[in-house]
């Protein structure tokens, strides 16, 4: 996958980089701001009990009671049943600090929480000085007067989210599709969903600190990017300055080693918005991963009185204009993203949260996320509004890989509530999470919600759920009160230089719409049991969502299924499918294209090939209509637990066979040969900024190597665009061959090297007339030691080992599959189909150090071996 020897190399540099200017520019030592974190000394309880034991913060009571050995792996069997009465009990958590006299004379001095989770009662020294119950907020109250100096303890009461739900939601009087979970502000997976399992968890599941300030802070930084030229980039820093006193402070903004702008403010007590305007000439922009590099400034605020450093602020930008496209066309109103004033097609996954329990996600286990849907050649993420706004480092991450990020609000699938209660809670969660992100130069559009526009027209909720027509009206208006009033309005008064769309999809699949305008969640394969050729048909302005379910690779299965539970319907195995129809619908679709596998890890390899097999003819369907069509996200990237789901990447962090299709089909430059109408057409795709020059090499094989015919052209295709460069009658073009017996091999180069291959075949692999495959390893070369940061997540070691291997086969092998088992880690290529003579020689990069005998170790399967 040709993934980053080295890792997280501009984020470190950050840091650095702030701290050097602080250095450089002042006395850091007269900083008057001071820190306590509170990460040490943390224990629990269930509430009403004596025992208090070890806890870790940040972090979870499901992982606490794990480590503690008081429950079993929640993940494993079917533990998930036994683990539920957890959601319904409250917990506790506490420690102790100590505060000095220096602390604590500070004129302020403020307790923070980045995140509770969820409704949470906070004591300092027996004090009450926070209710909490928002996830998603970050909370932050004045220690006044609860403080000691010497010892204290601090204690957070949890309620059970489940509990507090209840009260309220039997005073409702009416139910709103969703249940009571719509009610609390937290993460809705965490409820259960058709690819989660239902843990509700509580818990500090994000940092805590007490912080001591004097005199005056900055409270906010933004970057706002007035006009970006080749000669200048016009930018205005807006700093929001709380401060104590009436004052003259003087405030100065930096990048890198340049100090920008000084100016002097009079602060009058409480709330000051100063902004100060500077440039930046001849800037290097920033582009999406494939279209150039990502290029990052370092800004720094700092904040003086009298010649003392009283604050400062480090944000790291990029310099780059997007903007949502949405024109009149032909066929309706587009719907694309421009990106430095060039249209650019977005190809990429939907994001979910990579755990059940979120703080045990490390940055190392982000990283590799991140970089895989980069190697696969992805440049937009759509975080899922059924999560979590992720931590600032997957942004950070983002930002340096050239992923733009498509960030929904946190609501999914639900109707909520329109008291003002509940809608002061959001807003402020809004002006939270735009304020943290919007300095990113990778989010690119801010959405509402996830398919509630859609479901309340097209789900049938009003007849499903009861709803009076008075109370119909009540709901809808509510809707439109958060999604068309104040999140729109928090997004514009505190980013303004990104888009909002109320709602994703824009239409339902039942509506025409949903092709001609807007995004679109096409769902016809999978739920409507459509085939996938449906996909050609189908093709909308941007296509959001669409996917399709497949098992786990065989080690993540062994993560939770014993030897004696791995089968398809085994109790185990369907706890681990969480749609109704799951193992039906994959059963289904098998038996429609491919033979039926001879056991179980057979049947699950198949799945994986049916899924990828399946999404590559909607990614490369998508691309093909560019540039009506702009956008491709697939549903899922990755998982939350081990199991049967939409992902591409298990959670054993094992790239499915999805995974490497998504990664040819997103290739810049793409050959796509199809059938249409009894016509063979084939397609070069381009997504570069300029044209693409060179041969197209075609040729036509039967399954034992010899070459029915072949023929080579040179094409010029232009930029950014979708060329059909070949066409034949399909008749024609076999000659005679037997559908089954031949495959279209079309591959295009440049200046020698191969930019693009693809494979037609011209019968369901069910039908295809495969030899028994002979491959095997030639000339093993000694293993090759690399040491650096290892890209895989489920490891805490920075040392990886690479080794490679180079196999031969006489005739057509089909989607190879290699693996070692008892080994962690993965192949560069994988699933992959070798042309009769045909040499590969494929990369293994695992954690393991020692690899002897790994010849006698490696697997090979192709579909042939399923029969």
């Amino acid at each position: 996958m040709n993934r980053p020897a080295l890792f997280a190399a501009n984020r470190p540099a950050l840091f650095a980089a702030c701290v050097l200017l602080l250095l450089q520019a002042s006395c850091y030592l007269s900083l008057e701001r001071s820190t306590i974190e509170l990460r040490k000394g943390w224990e629990f309880r269930r509430a009403g009990t004596s025992a208090w034991r070890p806890a870790t913060v940040p972090g979870c009571v499901h992982t606490d009671l794990l480590a503690q050995g008081l429950i079993k792996d929640p993940f494993e069997g079917t533990n998930e049943k036994d683990l539920q009465w957890i959601e319904n009990e409250d917990w506790e958590y506490r420690t102790s600090f100590e505060a000095g006299s220096n602390f604590l004379s500070h004129r302020n001095v403020e307790l923070e929480f980045d995140g509770l989770d969820t409704y949470a009662d906070v004591y300092l020294n027996d004090s009450l000085l926070l209710v909490a119950d928002n996830m998603f907020r970050r909370w932050r109250v004045s220690c006044a007067g609860a403080l000691l100096e010497g010892r204290n303890t601090l204690r957070v009461h949890f309620h059970s989210p489940v509990a507090a739900a209840r009260e309220r939601w039997n005073a409702l009087g009416c139910e709103l599709p969703g249940g009571p979970r719509v009610l609390t502000r937290k993460a809705a997976y965490q409820y259960g969903w058709d690819w989660a399992p239902r843990f509700v968890t509580s818990g500090i599941w994000r940092p805590a600190r007490l912080v001591a300030w004097d005199a005056a802070r900055i409270a906010k930084l933004a970057i706002i990017q007035n006009s970006v030229t080749e000669t200048s980039a016009d930018l205005t820093a807006r700093l929001e300055v709380e401060s104590v006193e009436r004052q003259t402070a003087t405030l100065t903004i930096a990048l890198e080693d340049s100090r920008f702008e000084n100016v002097d403010v009079d602060l009058v007590p409480g709330r000051n918005v100063v902004s100060l305007h500077f440039s930046i000439p001849e800037p290097e922009l920033w582009w999406t991963n494939g279209l150039g590099g990502q290029h990052l400034y370092n800004i720094l605020a700092e904040l003086r009185c009298g010649g003392d450093l009283l604050d400062w602020r480090a944000e790291r930008i990029g310099i780059r204009t997007i903007e949502l496209v949405r024109e009149k066309d032909r066929a309706g109103t587009s719907f694309y993203f421009r990106l430095n004033g060039m249209p650019v097609f977005m190809k990429g996954a939907n994001y979910v949260p990579q755990d059940c329990f979120l703080p045990r996600v490390s940055n190392v286990r982000r990283e590799y996320l991140v970089a895989s849907a980069a190697n696969a050649g992805m440049n937009m993420l759509r975080v899922w509004g059924g999560g979590v706004y992720e931590e600032d480092d997957f942004y950070d991450l983002c930002d340096e890989y050239g992923i733009l990020v498509w960030q929904d609000f946190m609501f999914a699938c639900a109707m909520y509530p329109g008291d003002s209660t509940f809608l002061e809670n959001v807003e402020q969660e809004a002006i939270d999470n735009v304020t943290r992100l919007r300095n990113h130069p990778c989010i690119a559009l801010w959405c509402g919600n996830n398919e509630i526009d859609e479901a309340w027209h097209n789900w049938g909720w009003q007849r499903q759920f009861g709803i009076s027509a008075a109370d119909s009206a009540r709901i809808w208006s509510d809707y439109e009160k958060l999604f068309h009033e104040i999140l729109p309005a928090v997004v514009d008064r505190c980013d303004g230089e990104r888009a909002y769309w109320p709602s994703s999809p824009s239409y339902g699949r039942a509506d025409p719409r949903s092709l001609t305008e807007g995004d679109s969640h096409y769902w016809g394969v999978w739920h409507d049991s459509e085939p996938f050729e449906a996909f050609t048909k189908k093709v909308p302005q941007f296509m959001s969502e669409f996917g399709f379910q497949s098992l786990p690779s065989a080690g993540t299965i062994m993560r939770f299924a014993r030897p004696e539970d791995q089968w398809i319907d085994s109790p185990v195995m369907l706890s681990h499918q969480k749609h109704p129809r799951g193992n039906e619908l994959i059963r289904t679709y098998m038996e429609r294209y491919y033979r039926t596998p001879l056991d179980f890890l057979s049947f699950a390899y198949v799945s994986r090939l049916l899924q990828a097999e399946g999404m590559k003819v909607g990614i490369e369907a998508h691309r093909r209509a560019k540039p009506y069509c702009m956008g491709s996200l697939y549903w899922q990237l990755d998982d939350c637990w081990p199991a049967a789901s939409w992902s591409s990447i298990d959670y054993g962090g094992n790239p499915k066979a999805l995974y490497y299709y998504a990664r040819n089909a997103f290739n810049e430059v793409l050959v796509s040969p199809i059938i249409e109408n009894d016509t063979v057409r084939v397609y070069v795709v381009s997504d570069r900024l300029s044209p693409v020059e060179g041969p197209v090499a075609m040729r036509l094989v039967d399954f034992f190597g010899n070459v029915i015919w072949d023929t080579s052209r040179r094409v010029k295709i232009r930029a950014n665009s979708s060329t059909c460069i070949f066409e034949d009658d399909l008749l024609h073009l076999l000659a005679g061959e037997q559908a089954n017996e031949v495959v279209l091999c079309a591959e295009m180069f440049e200046g020698g090297a191969l930019l693009s291959r693809n494979l037609l075949y011209f019968a369901p692999p069910k039908d295809l007339d495969l030899p028994w495959p002979d491959i095997r390893e030639i000339h093993p070369p000694p293993a090759i030691l690399l040491y650096s940061r290892m890209p895989a997540f489920s490891t805490k070691k920075a040392e990886y080992t690479e080794r490679f291997f180079t196999l031969r086969t006489g005739v057509l092998a089909k989607n190879v599959y290699l693996s070692i088992p008892g080994y962690e880690g993965y192949f560069d290529d994988n699933y992959f189909d070798m042309l009769p003579g045909s040499t590969v020689t494929v990369r293994f990069i695992t954690t393991n150090e020692n690899i002897e005998n790994f010849d006698e170790k490696l697997r090979i399967m192709s579909l042939a071996d399923t029969y």
